[in-house]
């Protein structure tokens, strides 16, 4: 409606204009060469007019004449790019879906059409993806390194084909080029923080963490985490150097994770050459009140070296009631006992574990409290040979790969992920839960087992008749070198809050 609106008031305007022009009086005469011309006014109005509209029309078509071929070469390109941008259309959806010949096809297409467009690149380092041609697919993203739009992309490409290839300079230096491009990308400090954590080269990854937890690229306690675990592993590099570094780096681990046993072993053993035994004693406790560990044990026997089995005994019992419904607390109680031959209340604290598929370690220990409480030596046979059979007990395992350790790495030694050996046995989920309510100070628990059928009363007659010699009590072994608890599996070094129960599945630390 406005539009025709404007149309009449334009036409209006015309018939108001011509019609003043033909009202307008007088002559207009030309005089050329003794030619004497006279027209109206009207009608010099109108050649005036005539001729500027010629002379615009001719304007118009030398415009046109001389400007044809880029014109005509123009309409050309836009035709061309039209068939490009169709053939990268259908290139993409044959990637997509997997068709490496059509793909192969329209990607050369496109760039006959469009030459190296960066769609165009994309296109062609999918098909030779597609096609197993790993030199045409590092070629294509070589390439888009040229276009500023595509860098980041072709920057991953050749990052990942690096990895697949096991080139790890490679690969850190095109993480890096990618952290530095990108900051905020969180493949790419993620990749850059396990390259450099692989190499060992904790403090470089701990600014790499620091960049990704400014950005929020990181869980915060993610971060707190895996900050400790890098204090700590570098703590541990550095011991037989610097052992003053060594301590502060093992505290500094502490403080954002007091459960991590590593750091607090090491650290309650340099305190403790240095005379600051209750400092080391507090060390451990913290880290057993969190998460029992037999390496807490060990370190925890040998800060005190002058005293007698049974002040070791009662420390080391006292250590394991911090945590009194953990499986690591309960064997440490029971190994105590048997230490000091009080062999029915070493009985008692154990026979929860016995129950069911118990490990190996508990069975050698009933069998021993066997041999020690009723001097059944067929009773205690029938456990060893049920030992022989147990699953195999605890050690450092990587859950990424199952790579098993002797001792706690930062990284796993065969796939090099970060922080996943964690406290665990190859077989899980053999063991019989208990119920917290074992641990009271009341009756013996009783075991299923026919080995351990429970005659407390005749057990006692016959203890009372017939001591057993006690024993000189065993040492805990203290050298770091020698070999510690074997135990079964349990929760990680550092739980948090929510690891209060006993659980036998391989967990991260």
């Amino acid at each position: 409606m406005r539009r025709l609106f404007a149309i009449l008031a334009v036409a209006v305007a015309v018939a108001v204009a011509v019609a003043w022009i033909a009202n307008r009086q007088g002559m207009l005469v030309y005089t050329i060469d003794g030619y004497e011309v006279s027209t109206s006014a009207g009608g010099a109005i109108g050649i005036a007019i005539l001729f500027a509209a010629t002379v615009g029309l001719l304007t118009r078509f030398w415009t046109a004449l001389i400007a044809g071929p880029d014109a005509l070469g123009g309409w050309f390109r836009l035709r061309r790019a039209r068939r490009g941008q169709d053939a990268l259309s259908r290139g993409l959806v044959a990637a997509a879906a997997g068709d490496a010949l059509e793909a192969q096809r329209q990607a050369r297409k496109a760039h006959g059409l469009l030459g190296q467009s960066p769609l165009g690149l994309l296109l062609t380092a999918q098909a030779a993806q597609l096609e197993g041609d790993g030199v045409g697919q590092r070629t294509a993203y070589r390439a888009m390194l040229n276009h500023p739009e595509t860098e980041f992309l072709g920057l991953r490409g050749l990052f990942m084909d690096a990895m697949r290839r096991e080139d790890s300079d490679e690969a850190m230096k095109l993480a890096e080029r990618a952290h530095t491009l990108k900051p905020k990308a969180a493949w790419a400090v993620n990749a850059l923080f396990d390259l450099k954590s692989a190499r060992g080269d904790w403090t470089e990854a701990k600014v790499v963490l620091d960049d990704a937890a400014r950005a929020r690229l990181i869980d915060a306690d993610v971060a707190k985490r895996r900050r400790a675990v890098l204090l700590a592993a570098e703590a541990l590099d550095v011991e037989g150097a610097d052992g003053e570094r060594a301590l502060k780096l093992a505290l500094q681990a502490l403080d954002l994770s007091p459960g991590l046993a590593p750091a607090a072993v090491l650290a309650a053993r340099k305190l403790a050459r240095d005379g600051r035994a209750w400092r080391a004693q507090d060390i451990i406790e913290a880290a057993w009140s969190q998460s029992p560990h037999p390496d807490l044990a060990a370190a925890y026997a040998a800060i005190r070296t002058k005293e007698t089995a049974e002040e070791r005994a009662q420390r080391l019992t006292g250590l394991a009631h911090l945590k009194r419904d953990h499986f690591e607390s309960r064997l440490l109680e029971a190994e105590e006992n048997v230490n000091l031959a009080n062999w029915g209340e070493a009985r008692r604290v154990l026979a929860p574990l016995a129950q069911g598929f118990a490990s190996a370690r508990v069975c050698a220990l009933m069998a021993e409290i066997e041999q020690g409480l009723r001097h059944d030596a067929a009773a205690a046979h029938a456990w060893l040979e049920r030992a022989v059979r147990a699953p195999r007990d605890a050690e450092w395992r990587c859950e990424a790969c199952g790579w098993s350790s002797p001792q706690w790495r930062a990284v796993c030694g065969r796939c090099a992920a970060f922080d996943t050996l964690s406290w665990s046995a190859p077989v899980t989920g053999g063991l019989q839960a208990y119920s917290p309510a074992v641990f009271d100070d009341g009756p013996a628990a009783e075991l299923s087992s026919p080995l351990l059928e429970s005659e407390t009363r005749a057990e006692e007659k016959a203890k009372a008749e017939t001591p057993p010699p006690r024993p000189a009590g065993r040492k805990l072994k203290r050298d770091s070198d020698e070999a510690g608890f074997v135990v079964l599996p349990r929760a990680p070094d550092d739980p948090g809050p929510d690891g209060e129960e006993f659980d036998n599945s391989a967990n991260r630390l």
